[in-house]
């Protein structure tokens, strides 16, 4: 129940409402899973013989997309693993989303689940307080913790996850749906955004940026790179070829002693075996960001005004996300911002530039927000202008 008018609330009044919007949807997230359970429950009771499937039931009777029903299913087998998420949920404490890394952290467990589930009512405790990023950036570590095959089981199951499908809609385009383990997933997307960079950077003279209402430009760009790489593989006749990478971060020890640990990870946040980094950089072109504490600044002053590959490596081995705090857009749908502007005199170094989403980044520019780096710890505060 809405107590203000919406169109009179100030903004902690808006706040306060999406939290009570968000457990009112946690609860109802929690009674359909109870109503599946229920169905469940029904269809294997010998003494009372229905035939039921959860998943067509919610379609037809609670409006649910097929995408929805299984989702909603697949929550319920959650909970019935991690009962003390179930009941986070029910209490409008935590978030269908929070109930769906703990699934992939299932997934990810494989044959150390029961080693995982062991860590759930902390991880419980730990949804109720975090944003879903972190959440699952804790479920990962976790993860990572009670493993005791190197995350190679995981990879080995992306690998055979991996698929493409096409299909002609009614307005008749061609759509695209997929899904590809990290490693070929990553050089499939550094592929794409090296080839958008090129597009972009030559002020889209080989194809003009003409897009319809609510697309996206760079998303248009994406859509011809990918289309570019297809029509120029196995032919260099006049083409530029994108080279595919792969960037990985990856702790120091890991990587040149040896020491055992479960996972790298790329820097599109997928977890990746280091056993299967390794098989690869004798195979492939690997680019490890090392992580030990000592990297040098990248710096190339007023020479260039756009971020240089090697910063971009270096900036999202810092920065997964956004730099504005609890902003969740992945770095690689960021642009590299300069904190002093390059116009003002502003240097293309790493002490000036982080990444930025497209709201950030216009809220800077025609917002007129200011951002500060804090130099030793790369923290961003972000605030309005004066009024």
């Amino acid at each position: 129940m809405i107590a203000t008018d919406i169109a009179t609330m100030n903004i902690d009044e808006v706040r306060r409402e999406l939290a009570h919007t968000r457990a009112e949807k946690a609860r109802l997230a929690a009674r359909e899973i109870a109503l599946v359970d229920r169905m469940n429950a029904i269809l294997h009771d010998p003494t009372n013989p229905c035939f039921v499937v959860a998943e067509i039931e919610l379609m037809e009777h609670a409006g649910s997309s097929s995408r929805e029903a299984r989702d909603t299913v697949s929550r319920a087998q959650i909970t019935n693993s991690a009962p003390c998420m179930g009941a986070a949920l029910a209490d409008g404490l935590t978030t269908a989303a929070h109930i769906d890394a703990i699934g992939r952290g299932l997934r990810q467990a494989g044959d150390d689940r029961d080693a995982f589930l062991a860590h759930a009512p902390y991880l419980a405790k730990r949804s109720t307080e975090l944003p879903i990023s972190k959440f699952a950036a804790l479920v990962r570590d976790t993860v990572a913790k009670v493993c005791t095959d190197d995350g190679i089981s995981e990879f080995q199951r992306q690998c055979r996850s991996t698929y493409l499908r096409s299909w002609t809609d009614h307005d008749g385009m061609v759509q695209l749906r997929g899904q590809f383990d990290p490693v070929s997933g990553a050089a499939l997307v550094s592929s794409i955004e090296r080839r958008k960079e090129q597009m972009f950077h030559s002020g889209d003279k080989d194809l003009p940026v003409d897009v319809a209402a609510g697309i996206e430009p760079n998303d248009h760009r994406a859509a011809h790179a990918l289309i570019s790489l297809v029509n120029s593989s196995g032919s260099s006749r006049g083409h530029d070829h994108a080279r595919a990478e792969v960037v990985v971060h990856v702790d120091l020890a890991s990587l040149v002693e040896g020491t055992r640990v479960a996972t790298a990870r790329t820097a599109l946040g997928s977890d990746v075996p280091v056993e299967t980094i390794r098989r690869l950089a004798c195979e492939a072109e690997i680019i490890p960001v090392v992580l030990d504490g000592r990297s040098a600044p990248i710096d190339v002053g007023r020479s260039k005004r756009l971020a240089t590959a090697h910063q971009r490596r270096a900036l999202e081995a810092v920065h997964e996300t956004c730099a504005i705090p609890d902003c969740e857009v992945p770095f690689h749908r960021c642009q590299i911002h300069h904190i002093d502007y390059w116009e003002n005199g502003g240097r293309t170094d790493m002490e000036n530039q982080v990444p930025l989403c497209t709201r950030h980044h216009h809220a800077a520019h025609e917002g007129g927000w200011t951002l500060r780096l804090e130099r030793s710890t790369r923290a961003v505060t972000f605030t309005p202008p004066s009024r």
